[in-house]
């Protein structure tokens, strides 16, 4: 687990251990979970709208859950996942979730159909997936909630520390072009703005900026009102300049690590990558030798994102730190075959190092 982190996704590749290799992967791949019908069997993947609707039918994408889809792939979202809650309980469906393991972002569609109650539980059971998974929960106020009540929706889920890090909410819902008077919640179009965030800019810059094809919001917010709940990233519209969204943070509290998403997502893309890079050495002797590969690939790879500007400061040793071998095990940990990898890296936002440990597996001694 993370004891504090961040930084941009890694997988691994390997052909022998000597050329040991983290590759980046895919950090915005959102799954939109919700009631399909009869037309989406279990979890089924969809590269654009086109396909959307007609995996879907002309039956769901009429609505809301098909508002929410169209402005996530007009905000140049790519391939995502749908999977479908009919006939199956939430949990039934997260567990078919997990057979897909690029999924990094969780969109529950019509969170609060069924009241506040269900709407907790349900926040609870995504959040609770993401933060288990190195992945984020993207959550909606109700259509009809004001600033406050929003800012209250949030404490009402009573996520706990480690869900709250891996949740961010936002309001108010959106109505889009072409789409009449209805609005639709703005989780599409956030997660389409993620998306599109990650592969201009990188993890390291915050997931805010403008929005496409909204044609007004459902609810104006004042300045005050925005200072008051903190909590809740919201989307305002700004004279000459279309739609924003303005905020950036995660539901963790102020004065916590993980307070902003873009270092959240960091952490867990190179955690959840580094993990994967460990599995190349599982049945490897835990020894200096491979101790030096994993320590060179890991090296290579923040290097790299330190070069793409994710990472502070004009030298890389001020950068990010990695460490393994017998600074990071003890004897009882080489002779278990648990394997420790440690890097620290210095975030773009106000921070100070982030910590990131992984444990993977070796050869007992």
């Amino acid at each position: 687990m993370a004891e504090s982190a961040q930084n941009p996704s890694v997988s691994t590749e390997e052909d022998d251990l000597s050329s040991l290799y983290v590759a980046a992967s895919k950090t915005a791949v959102p799954v939109f979970i919700g009631d399909f019908g009869t037309a989406v069997k279990g979890v089924v993947q969809v590269s654009s709208w086109h396909e959307a609707e007609h995996t879907t039918g002309e039956g769901v994408t009429a609505g809301a859950v098909g508002g929410v889809l169209r402005g996530y792939f007009e905000n140049f979202g790519g391939a995502c996942y749908l999977a479908n809650t009919a006939d199956r309980t939430l949990q039934e469906t997260l567990a078919a979730v997990e057979a897909f393991d690029d999924v990094t972002i969780l969109v529950p569609l019509s969170l609060w159909d069924q009241g506040a109650d269900a709407a907790g539980e349900q926040a609870r059971a995504v959040a609770g997936y993401a933060a288990g998974h190195h992945a984020m929960a993207i959550l909606h106020a109700d259509r009809d909630h004001n600033a406050p009540q929003a800012r209250d929706a949030a404490s009402a889920f009573k996520l706990d520390a480690d869900q709250s890090a891996h949740t961010a909410l936002y309001h108010p819902w959106l109505i889009p072009t072409g789409n009449g008077a209805d609005p639709v919640p703005p989780v599409g179009v956030v997660a389409g703005a993620w998306a599109h965030n990650d592969s201009t800019r990188g993890l390291g810059k915050a997931p805010a900026g403008r929005v496409d094809k909204v044609a007004r919001l459902a609810l104006k917010v004042s300045d005050k009102e925005v200072g008051e709940a903190r909590s809740v990233n919201f989307l305002r519209e700004i004279q000459g300049q279309g739609t924003h969204i303005r905020g950036a943070r995660t539901l963790d509290d102020p004065a916590g690590t993980w307070l902003y998403i873009s270092v959240r997502r960091l952490a867990d893309a190179v955690e959840r990558d580094l993990q994967k890079a460990l599995r190349a050495v599982a049945s490897e002797p835990n020894s200096q030798p491979t101790w030096d590969r994993v320590r060179s690939a890991a090296d290579t790879y923040l290097e790299n994102v330190w070069r793409e500007g994710q990472l502070q400061g004009n030298q890389k040793e001020v950068a990010y730190f990695v460490m393994i071998g017998q600074n990071t095990m003890s004897k009882e940990d080489v002779k278990a075959g648990r394997l420790i990898l440690k890097v620290g890296i210095a975030p773009t936002s106000p921070a100070e190092f982030i910590v990131v440990t992984v444990t993977g597996t070796a050869a007992k001694a």
